[in-house]
């Protein structure tokens, strides 16, 4: 009887040493090691391999659920890339387009994150798409969040942005703050409305101190002078 037991905890022992080393593939490819806020739809895009191709690969079932450190196998790629991150990533799947209801009903729910001059509004400018609004004040201006809600991601990894936070305040929305001097909260953090998160500064690529304040409804960007009082 003692033998049989060890004999099934052997069992279950090999089996879980072998669902611990990645699968081998045939041809050729590389390990990507998954970093924080990156996806497996950026991964695959930066390596220029479908999603589905490298899910399948992979037994991916969900490809919006992979965790940091995962080695992932990259199908036909000849080295490791830098894969960037950007808002899109970190503010979740874009969904149905601008409900003017939605956006009508939750006017005057957020606050102006700073009071200073609008140097650049939302919208096209030329070529340019412009996701947000530019709001110039002197560096070291307190900035205050436009809602209460949770940190959803506070750093300088996202290209062109500097010092950026981004908190999501639930039904969909969430605000953008970008080209910060300093960020004085962290992700997960709690934050209440009018409670300052920050420092307006000029990092990142900016023509002078400001800050790019975004809202944004199911991670599409809108006019923030829709919902500002």
């Amino acid at each position: 009887m003692k033998g049989r037991y060890l004999a099934i905890f052997l069992f279950f022992v090999i089996l879980g040493a072998c669902r611990s080393i990645p699968p081998s593939y045939p041809g050729t490819g590389v390990y990507h090691a998954v970093k924080r806020h990156q996806t497996l739809w950026r991964i695959s895009k930066t390596y220029g391999v479908h999603i589905d191709a490298v899910a399948r690969v992979n037994h991916i079932q969900d490809p919006s659920k992979i965790r940091v450190g995962q080695r992932i196998f990259i199908p036909g790629a000849k080295k490791v890339l830098k894969v960037d991150i950007y808002i899109d990533d970190i503010g979740g799947r874009r969904g149905r387009a601008e409900d003017p209801k939605r956006i009508a009903s939750a006017k005057g729910r957020f606050i102006w994150p700073i009071r200073g001059k609008i140097t650049r509004e939302f919208g096209i400018r030329g070529t340019t798409k412009h996701d947000g609004i530019d709001i110039s004040a002197p560096v070291g201006t307190p900035i205050m969040a436009a809602n209460s809600g949770r940190v959803l991601y506070s750093g300088n990894e996202i290209k062109g942005y500097g010092n950026i936070i981004i908190m999501e305040h639930g039904q969909g929305f969430i605000t953008v703050y970008a080209h910060n001097e300093v960020n004085g909260v962290a992700e997960g953090e709690k934050v209440g409305r009018g409670q300052i998160i920050g420092r307006l500064g000029r990092t990142g690529t900016t023509s002078g101190p400001n800050l790019h304040f975004e809202i944004r409804m199911n991670n599409r960007p809108i006019n923030p002078r829709l919902l500002l009082p």
